[in-house]
């Protein structure tokens, strides 16, 4: 199971890294009725959109890619765990 955790861990990570580089922008306020105007993606830190008024992180959107982003670390660690080779106790020759 530490191959399971250790794998994911690092797989959710290297993803939360990689999402926090390419953030979902957005000038659609908080609570607002209006559609969605998506500015485009860039960092959390970026101020490549200071110039527009109201820019700033979709949450909505950053939290559906965080849960892509798990889910697909749950996938590779899951086969992580069940394609490794068998060591010990676990061997069938044994």
């Amino acid at each position: 199971m530490k191959t399971l955790y250790s794998v994911t861990s690092f797989a959710l990570l290297i993803g939360l890294a990689i999402l926090c580089c390419f953030a979902p922008w957005t000038t659609t306020p908080v609570g607002s009725p209006a559609a969605h105007d998506s500015l485009g993606y860039a960092a959390i830190w970026s101020q490549r959109f200071a110039a527009v008024a109201g820019a700033r992180v979709d949450p909505g959107a950053f939290m559906i890619l965080a849960g892509v982003v798990a889910f697909f670390a749950i996938v590779i660690g899951a086969a992580a765990y069940f394609f490794r080779t068998k060591r010990g106790s676990e061997r069938e020759d044994v």
